[in-house]
Formats: C-alpha cells, structure tokens, sequence
C-alpha cells in the first residue's frame, strides 16, 4: 500500500512540474511581449491591403468591432464582409457600415456545399480582391483593433513578403460569467501551448498575395472544414516561414457567455485539429486526460482525505503541490489576458476548465463530425468535408 501511495504521490508532483513550469515560463515570456509592440515606422505609402471577414448573424459589440477596424491608420487598406445570404441578420449592419465607410464592401458568397462556410465565404472574398490589393489579412468579426493594430501587424511583410504574420486573440468576459471566464482562459493557455509546428491559430493572419497564390490556399479551402490549420499545412509543406505575434493580439468581448456557448466553441476547437493535424489532437488529449485525472485525485486527497486523516503526508502534500501548482499557473495565465477579470472568478474558472475540457476531449475521440453554425460536417481524413447537413 505504500508503494501505491508513492507511485501516486511521484504522479502527481511530476503531473504539476510537467505543467506548471512550462505554463509559466512560457507565459512570462508572452506577458513581456504585451506591453512591447513592434516599432511602428511612419511611411508614407504602405503596400495595399485588403481585409476579409467572414460574417455570420449579429453579436452584441459587433458593430463596435467591426467599426475599429473600419477606423485603421493603415495609409492604404480595403475591408470586404461575406456573408452567406440575402437574409442573414447581419446584413442591415453591414450595409450600414458599408455606408459611413467607403472603404467597406460587401459581397454575398451563397451557401457552401463541398467546405465550410467560412472557408467558402474566404474564397468568395479572394475572388472579389481588387487588383491592386497586394497583402491579405483574414480577421474574425468579433475582433477589436486599436487604430494602429492593422499598421504594426502587417509592416513585417514590407521587408519579409515571404513570410506569413499570425496572431491570436483575447476573451474579455463582460458579464464575467464561468463560460466567459474559460474561454479567456483557454485563450491564454493556447498562447503558451509549446509550438514545436508554429500553427494560425484564431486572431488574425496576413499573407502577401504572391505567396498566398502560389502556395494554391483557395484549392485546399475548397474542400476542407478550417481556414487557419490549412493554410499552416500549406506553410509548413513549402517551407513558409510563419511569425507568431503575440504583442499584436485582438479583443473579442464576450457578452453573457454561456457555459453551453463555451462548450460548443471549444468542440469546435478541439475537433479541427484531429482531422488536420491528428498527433498534436492525440497528444493533447493525452497530455489533457493525465492531467485532469491527477487534478481530480489531488482535490478529493488533498482536500478531503488529508484534513480528515485518512492519508499520510506524502500523499497529502504532494496533492497540495499539484493544486498549488496549477494556481500559479492558473494566476500566469491570468496575467497575460489584458482585461479586467476578477482574480477569485479566474481561479474558481480554472477547474472547471479543466474538466470542462477533458469532456470534450473525450467525446472528440468518437466524433467525426463538427457542428457549426447550425451546419454539421461530416469529416474525413486531412480535414476533407464529406457532406454537409443541417444541425
């Protein structure tokens, strides 16, 4: 029985090693990346740029959202909207935009039938480009930009255009409520996930539109289930360098989410890379199962079995390290979101996160289908839709 106990007692200490420092190192490194932007030179004329954004029914703040990125400093850039359809709700806000704005544009892409949605909204966007338009950013609708956010993240490719920039972006809970606050976190923790294969990832990306023909994107868009993990495929295939910048980072507010809605979003993200990129789903499903376990015996031994004393110090302590452990963490990772979330509702958040995650990791080992937007894709290998049905 005591070698039991301290094969438990080694599980759990090297379970909060194994997460705690990497979490933190690597968290430390991004929260000093926040406050430092990249030098912004003042140039007169920069390289055209055109933004697409894909747009699906009308959230709170969108229109705010969208209006900063409307309002850029950028000396010389175009914003396109897709939408799906005629009578999508969102359409009188974008007509509106599109009015106040003219640099704005939108164009109807029609339902998709051999891709998702938004990779066939993309598609449609790249086809109305103007001919001018010599740099692509592809950005989220959610996502709030300071007025010179469009202007840092792309002067990179003035002098490298052949690289491709990506960032992510920050949850900001407006009502602070358990779904909201897991989102935010989940957010941070994908910024100091270990990137052995530097990977788009939410946010935003800019291409030069050489690169972005050459590497034939819209032909591997029209088939498959995600824009971003794709378009990594593609990078990593003809050795594209890509650029993770994480002091350019996006806001998306997060009115009143729901646990349901953080659930539905995190399937989503999960989901995708097990058709694209199947050992790091594997690997994080692994890696996320281990540690959700030993956090569920470290909170039943640590604190309920060791203050009873129905468990020696070794175990109990070493319980107490893992929970420590992952409060820091937890605490790193709140650093580097940039919004004003209650510390005591970030770590109440951070277990039921944890869970919460290893729920959907368990039921993606059975999936082969992804629900989005009230559309199921039926998933094959390589991220290949095979059949599109409504939800």
């Amino acid at each position: 029985m005591d070698f039991v106990v301290l094969i438990i007692a080694i599980w759990l200490i090297l379970t909060a090693v194994a997460f705690t420092v990497p979490v933190t190192v690597q968290g430390m490194r991004v929260k000093r990346a926040n406050s430092v932007h990249g030098p912004l030179m003042r140039i007169s004329s920069s390289a055209p740029c055109e933004l697409l954004i894909p747009v699906k029914d009308v959230m709170p703040s969108q229109e705010e959202a969208l209006t900063s990125l409307l309002t850029q400093s950028h000396s010389d850039y175009r914003v396109l909207f897709i939408v799906e359809s005629d009578d999508d709700p969102a359409n009188e806000m974008l007509d509106r935009l599109c009015s106040r704005h003219p640099r704005a544009r939108k164009i109807i892409s029609g339902p998709a039938t051999v891709s998702c949605q938004k990779n066939h909204n993309l598609i449609a966007g790249i086809e109305k480009l103007s001919p001018e338009t010599q740099v692509i950013v592809f950005c989220d609708s959610s996502n709030v930009a300071d007025e010179d956010w469009l202007l840092r993240f792309t002067q990179p490719l003035e002098t490298e255009p052949k690289q491709v920039i990506s960032t992510f972006r920050d949850f900001n809970p407006l009502s602070q409520t358990l779904g909201g606050v897991c989102q935010a976190i989940y957010a941070a923790f994908i910024l100091v996930l270990p990137r052995v294969k530097p990977l788009p990832w939410g946010g935003a990306t800019a291409i030069h539109r050489r690169i972005f023909e050459e590497l034939k994107i819209v032909q591997a868009w029209s088939t498959t289930v995600v824009d971003d993990l794709i378009l990594g495929n593609a990078l990593e295939q003809y050795d594209i360098p890509l650029f993770l910048d994480t002091a350019n980072r996006l806001g998306s507010p997060l009115p009143d989410q729901s646990v349901a809605g953080f659930l539905s979003y995190l399937d989503r993200q999960i989901l995708f890379p097990k058709f694209t990129h199947p050992s790091i789903w594997l690997a994080a499903l692994i890696n996320h199962l281990n540690l959700t376990a030993a956090t569920f015996v470290a909170l039943v031994a640590g604190l309920i079995l060791f203050p009873a004393g129905l468990i020696g110090p070794i175990a109990g302590w070493s319980s107490w390290g893992l929970i420590a452990g992952e409060a820091l963490a937890a605490l790193v990772l709140k650093r580097i979101n940039p919004y004003r979330i209650s510390r005591v509702k970030w770590l109440l958040s951070f277990f039921p996160c944890v869970a919460f995650a290893a729920f959907i990791f368990v039921q993606s080992v059975f999936r082969n289908d992804i629900v989005w937007h009230g559309k199921r894709y039926l998933v094959g290998k390589g991220g290949v839709v095979l059949s599109i049905t409504p939800a």
